[in-house]
C-alpha cells in the first residue's frame, strides 16, 4: 500500500507542476503572440520540461524502488494530468481572454457547431489522454531505466 501512495503522491505532484509550467508556457505564448494557436516553440518548450519533470520523478522513484515499474505507473498519471491542464484548463482560460473571444466572434456558423459538438470533444480528449498517458508511462520508464542502467557504482571497486 505505500507503494501505491507513492506512485499516486508522486503522480499528482509532478503531474500538475508539468501541467502549470505547459499552462504557462502556452498563456505567455497567446500574449506575445495574440494568436490562440499554439506555436511550434511554445509545443517543443512544454514537451521538453514535461519530459525533463516527469523523466527525473521517474529517476526519482527508480532510487526509492530499484525497479522501473513504479515510474512507469507514475509517468502515465503525471502525463495525463499534464495532458489535462495543458487541453482542459488552457481552453478554459483562454476561452475567457480576450484573444479567445476574438477567435470565437470570427467562427462562422459551422465552425462554431463543430467546436461545440460534445461527442466529439469528448473523442478527441479521450484520444489525447491516451497518447499522453502512454507518453508519460515512456518518460517515467526511460528516466527510471537510465538511472538503474547508468548509475554510478556507489562504492569504489576493492
Amino acid at each position: 500500500m505505500a507503494r501505491l501512495g507513492l506512485i499516486l503522491r508522486e503522480g499528482l505532484i509532478f503531474g500538475v507542476l508539468a501541467g502549470i509550467l505547459a499552462l504557462i508556457i502556452r498563456l505567455v505564448a497567446v500574449l506575445a503572440t495574440n494568436d490562440i494557436t499554439p506555436t511550434m516553440f511554445s509545443d517543443f518548450v512544454t514537451s521538453a520540461l514535461g519530459l525533463l519533470i516527469v523523466g527525473g520523478a521517474g529517476r526519482k522513484l527508480a532510487a526509492i524502488t530499484k525497479t522501473t515499474t513504479a515510474s512507469v505507473q507514475m509517468g502515465a498519471l503525471a502525463g495525463g494530468i499534464s495532458e489535462l491542464f495543458r487541453t482542459v484548463v488552457a481552453d478554459i482560460i483562454l476561452a475567457y481572454m480576450p484573444a479567445g473571444q476574438a477567435a470565437v466572434a470570427h467562427m462562422s456558423a459551422t465552425e462554431r457547431a463543430a467546436a461545440e459538438d460534445t461527442s466529439r470533444l469528448i473523442i478527441n480528449l479521450g484520444l489525447d489522454l491516451a497518447l499522453a498517458v502512454m507518453f508519460g508511462a515512456l518518460i517515467g520508464w526511460l528516466g527510471a531505466w537510465s538511472l538503474l542502467q547508468f548509475r554510478p557504482p556507489r562504492e569504489p571497486p576493492g
